[in-house]
């Protein structure tokens, strides 16, 4: 076991490391270690089980062994997580960057932008590019790692915030790779769904990336403080119309004018409203017309194909905050101010010079002729 491979060890659900004898067995093993709650959640604490398989080796450099093993694997699965680690006995600096890089590694990957407030108003756009290097991501409600949203990585956070908080392994967690599920559990938990980064709006759990993307679209299209819902949103988000409006309104935005309301009212009062005689006898052609009809439209469909026009949507009124103003939405960096133009020197007077004539000239092959020369002017002569 000591001399095992890596990829002989897994690390299950349930919090245990599993190892394989055979190096080409695709069976998961035996378990040979699992994982208790340490100080934070990314330093669970190892125990070596008590089994036939572990007691043949030395417990002090099986553990040793075990404790690598697992380093390796957290820096595999959550390695952009991992490297915002400050060594033991290291203390935090007090810079922007730093404080806002050990709060996201504390809260796996994932913290509300209102607990950054404070040091997000310090960055300057250098030390902003470098939080970028660092692949944290200031979202307009999130601060996050968008390379953690892999499944393995969902899976891993989840076992790790599951056994911190002392909760029932293994973890429920969303099918891999799904932007948002319905969550039927009322008392499920907020925060060990945004650890995870699927958090919860409106009753579902949305994958953070695809929420920032529906965030970012809301402000950029906003105008006097409203804006309208688009079908890409929902189509973002695998979810309904409605199941979309219920995420808009949880966000805290409210939703001021719907036309399928406005349509669905019409259509009510029509149907109450009573239908005279004469609507009657109008609703009645003849039975000639109506087979005419029938099949000119039969023949028309057959021919052409309608369209499908989307609905338009409803349409929110923003909700007011300073981590929802439009000019904060994604941490924009600010902009250095551009430098004023160097005044022009006045240009001295200049006469003005006539045009040169640039049309074409003709330019003639011909010798000159000298009238003196010429036969006429020789008979002239002999007359005289």
């Amino acid at each position: 076991m000591l001399e095992a491979k890596a990829s002989q060890f897994i690390l299950s659900a349930e919090g245990q490391i599993l190892w394989q004898e055979k190096l080409n067995n695709p069976l998961p093993g035996v378990a040979v270690a699992c994982l208790e709650k340490g100080e934070v959640a990314l330093k669970p604490v190892l125990k070596v089980l008590e089994n036939e398989h572990t007691a043949k080796h030395d417990q002090v450099e099986l553990k040793n062994s075990l404790s690598m093993w697992l380093n390796m694997h957290f820096n595999a699965v959550l390695e952009p997580l991992m490297l915002l680690e400050v060594p033991q006995g290291v203390a935090v600096k007090d810079d922007a960057v730093s404080q806002i890089a050990q709060k996201v590694y504390n809260g796996l990957g994932i913290v509300p932008r209102g607990d950054l407030e404070s040091m997000i108003t310090e960055l300057t756009p250098e030390t902003r590019a470098d939080l970028r290097a660092k692949k944290i991501r200031l979202g307009p409600i999130l601060a996050f790692i968008p390379a953690l949203n892999k499944p393995a990585a969902v899976k891993l956070r989840a076992l790790l915030w599951s056994l911190f908080q002392g909760k029932e392994l293994p973890a429920k967690t969303p099918a891999d790779g799904i932007v948002s599920v319905k969550i039927e559990d009322v008392t499920a938990s907020e925060d060990y769904y945004r650890s995870i980064g699927y958090p919860l709006y409106g009753g579902r759990a949305v994958r953070i990336d695809m929420l920032d993307r529906v965030i970012s679209c809301v402000y950029d299209n906003a105008q006097d403080g409203k804006f309208q819902a688009r079908h890409e949103m929902a189509e973002w988000l695998g979810c309904p119309i409605d199941d979309l409006y219920k995420v808009l309104v949880s966000m805290g935005h409210i939703k001021v004018y719907d036309p399928a309301d406005v349509k669905a009212k019409e259509e009510d009062e029509g149907a109450a409203k009573p239908v005279t005689e004469e609507e009657k006898s109008e609703d009645k052609p003849e039975e000639k017309l109506e087979e005419k009809s029938e099949e000119k439209t039969d023949k028309d469909e057959s021919k052409e194909k309608v369209k499908d026009v989307k609905p338009e949507l409803a349409t929110f009124r923003l909700k007011k905050g300073k981590a929802f103003q439009k000019g904060n939405a994604g941490g924009a960096p600010e902009r250095k101010a551009s430098k004023k133009p160097k005044s022009a020197k006045p240009k001295k007077d200049v006469k003005k010079r006539p045009k040169k004539d640039n049309s074409p000239r003709i330019m003639s092959a011909e010798a000159k002729v000298n009238d003196e020369d010429s036969p006429f002017a020789i008979l002239q002569q002999l007359k005289k």
